[in-house]
């Protein structure tokens, strides 16, 4: 057979176009025939004749599904996962339910699910500064504008296909932390919950890959905990039974504490910040208080009567960027509004 005889589909039986064939493992198609295929199916090239007819059977049986199929709950933006929820079942689509005829998306079982990953891809570009000449130069130190893509990958137990990923974001989101982040991160968090069953992570959680490393987490009794503003903490409640370092924490019994305004320990020589001398030592420090008739010099304390004083007993304003706990639902932030219920710093 030459290489521009005329080719007919071993699905339909129409004749194929000089650029309309599609092949298969052991025979041809039609692209009106591939255009029934489902999206997610991978390696026609290497998909025998009779199972590319009983996908095409699947995908016709499908139409049927789809009729009866209710979406409750929808999560995306460009691409969409429609939930019926009463027939436990999902859809993934670019289009509104009105316009699934040509597309003929999918009607998967939520039983069928195996797993809901969200992948976000780090891209870092130099950012460049001019020269007297008008050549780029690096700053330094270098400079890098950071860009970030999400992308859902769910893993099903289906005859045709296994994993089903897309993209949440139709462009570029720039900069790890800003509100456009949390958005995209929380509805893939979203998706994955749906899908699942899993109980939804906090907003903030930060995602390197497909590792998951929550943060602003609630620490767990009994263990120490490691995170972003969960230990080495701000404001936070210590844990039983462990020592803890960290910033306006109370310290704990039978523990020897170094910290931040935390009162001194019965029997052990203490140095800190704003702790209480003990007595028979001289004490230095940060905000003790002085000892009567020597001059001091530290941080935070009293002044003198007529002793200069040199030190840093100025109240320091809290740097705008600083961590702060949410009063209204305890989410860590460090923006001036809460990214979780949205109420303003205080």
């Amino acid at each position: 057979m030459g290489l521009f005889d005329k080719k007919f589909c071993d699905i339909c039986g129409e004749k194929i176009s000089l650029l309309g064939n599609r092949k298969l493992e052991d025979g041809n198609m039609c692209k009106d025939c591939a255009h029934k295929i489902s999206p997610f199916l991978s390696g026609r090239r290497h998909t025998t004749l009779a199972d590319m007819k009983e996908h095409l059977a699947y995908r016709e049986a499908n139409k049927a599904k789809l009729q009866a199929f209710r979406p409750t709950q929808t999560f995306g933006e460009s691409k969409k996962v429609y939930i019926d929820t009463a027939a436990g079942s999902f859809v993934v689509s670019s289009y509104s339910p009105g316009n699934w005829t040509s597309e003929n998306p999918d009607v998967i079982p939520l039983s069928e699910v195996t797993g809901c990953t969200l992948d976000i891809d780090e891209d870092r570009d130099e950012i460049y500064m001019k020269d007297a000449q008008g050549n780029n130069v690096s700053y330094n130190p270098k400079r890098y504008k950071y860009t970030y893509d999400f992308k859902i990958q769910i893993t099903v137990r289906n005859r045709w296909f296994d994993e089903i990923e897309f993209s949440l974001n139709t462009h570029d989101v720039e900069g790890m932390g800003t509100a456009e982040y949390h958005r995209y991160e929380m509805m893939g968090n979203q998706i994955r919950s749906a899908l699942t069953g899993a109980p939804m992570m906090q907003a903030g959680y930060v995602q390197q890959g497909y590792v998951q490393q929550p943060y602003a987490q609630q620490p767990q009794a009994g263990f120490p905990q490691a995170g972003f503003a969960a230990q080495q903490g701000y404001g936070q409640q210590p844990q039983p039974g462990y020592p803890q370092q960290g910033y306006g924490q109370q310290p704990q019994t039978g523990y020897p504490q170094q910290g931040y305004g935390q009162q001194p320990q019965a029997g052990y020589p203490q140095q800190g910040y704003g702790q209480q001398p003990q007595a028979g030592y001289p004490q230095q420090g940060y905000g003790q208080q002085p000892q009567a008739g020597y001059p001091q010099q530290g941080f935070g304390q009293q002044p003198q009567a007529g002793y200069p004083q040199q030190g840093y007993g100025q109240p320091q304003q809290p740097a705008q960027n600083a961590p702060w706990v949410c009063a209204s639902c305890g989410t860590a932030n460090t923006s001036k509004f809460c990214q979780n219920c949205g109420a303003p710093r205080a």
